[in-house]
């Protein structure tokens, strides 16, 4: 009988990629998930868990982070406010553009223990836009000089293992009053189709329609911030889906949650879930503005879906799955199948009356919530951290 570096014994095993729900063992050897085997199996390990009444799922993959510090005003520690409250792979959302991703992936990519995929921002400085405060805001669609293809399109190339995407916000106040925003789209298009990857577009408060911004998607690419109440949203004045919102989501257009500050709207979100429309993708938008509050990581981002409805199994599946199918590693991320990476995240789910706040500050109570208790990255035990406490009122 063979002797595995760790064996996580008696939990149960949600693997909605493998279309596993059951009582398990899972053995791990050099960093890969060596056998899945029967609960209470006699296996021999230099390391035994003891996952008895818990949940033993992938890897939590955050499809939507900023994680560039000390560059991008936005950006938080991803050790710190990721991978220590469970979730072992992000994707950083567009912090780092053209002329700054060779200093995100020396600087954050490659000295984080957290695995980073990003997208490009078409902006060549990425977003390192004014911070709030008294100045006037100063966005990075101000000047469109600095909207760059080739330059986007050459930092894909430059880190293709990692550089997934091309990324724009379109909203008013980063694109001189919203008068840049067509013109962006269209070279975030171009750059997009030039580097051959998909393109993702931020909308809310957008002066296009959402006509306009969903035309320029196609399947595959991306809507983040899906569940927002604001201008050039998925809903009218009913909250009933658009028309063109149905028909993007028909030709394969990909949706994000992307929590953040200001990006669930618990009305839009019931409205549009009775409908059934569910983003594919359960993302915090976790950035230095909403760390303490409304977002906090992750787990707090799942919570909301379990009291949204949403089955334990889809909202695994929405934060491991979906996002490794999206990065095209679906064979060694979001799974627990053998031969994948060894990222594990071990939970439970604890009953009570829990206070649930969204972006525009409405608090509904939630009966139920996750609890971490560990996390293993390649094999290898993270530290863990408790969430972060609420600072202020949520904005």
């Amino acid at each position: 009988m063979p002797t595995f570096d760790l064996l996580l014994k008696n939990g149960t095993l949600i693997d909605p990629a493998a279309g596993r729900h059951e009582l398990a063992d899972v053995a791990i050897t050099a960093g890969r998930v060596r056998e899945i085997l029967p609960p209470g199996s006699e296996a021999v390990a230099n390391e035994t868990v003891d996952c008895s009444g818990l949940l033993v799922v992938p890897g939590l993959i955050d499809f939507h982070v900023h994680v560039y510090p000390h560059i991008s005003h936005f950006g938080v520690d991803p050790d710190a406010t990721c991978l220590a409250r469970g979730v072992t792979t992000v994707l950083d959302f567009g912090t780092a553009g053209g002329l700054t991703w060779d200093g995100f992936r020396q600087f954050v990519i490659n000295r984080s223990q957290t695995r980073i995929f990003g997208l490009v921002h078409i902006a060549a400085q990425g977003m390192i836009s004014t911070p709030p405060g008294p100045s006037p805001a100063f966005g990075e669609l101000h000047d469109l000089d600095w909207c760059d293809v080739d330059c986007a399109a050459a930092a894909v190339d430059r880190h293709r293992d990692c550089a997934v995407g091309i990324k724009i916000r379109c909203t008013d106040n980063l694109a001189r009053g919203g008068k840049n925003e067509a013109a962006g789209l269209s070279l975030a298009r171009k750059a997009a189709d030039v580097a051959g990857v998909p393109l993702v577009i931020h909308s809310p408060n957008s002066t296009l329609t959402t006509a306009q911004v969903l035309e320029a998607l196609g399947p595959g690419d991306v809507l983040t911030h899906c569940f927002h109440g604001k201008r050039c949203g998925l809903v009218d004045d009913n909250l009933r889906l658009l028309p063109e919102a149905r028909d993007a989501l028909q030709r394969g257009v990909l949706l994000d949650l992307g929590h953040g500050s200001g990006s669930i709207s618990f009305p839009v979100a019931h409205a549009l879930m009775e409908q059934g429309v569910v983003p594919h993708f359960l993302s915090s938008d976790i950035h230095t503005y909403n760390v303490h509050g409304p977002v906090f990581d992750l787990l707090a981002t799942l919570d909301k879906f379990l009291h949204l409805g949403l089955s334990i199994d889809d909202v695994i599946r929405g934060a491991t799955a979906e996002p490794a199918r999206f990065l095209g590693r679906s064979e060694q991320l979001g799974t627990l199948q053998p031969g994948t990476h060894a990222d594990v995240t071990v939970l439970s789910i604890e009953d009570g009356e829990f206070p649930l706040v969204d972006s525009d500050g409405a608090v509904e109570t939630g009966r139920q919530r996750f609890k971490l208790h560990h996390v293993f990255k390649d094999g290898v035990r993270c530290g863990t951290l408790p969430r972060p406490v609420a600072i202020g009122a949520p904005t």
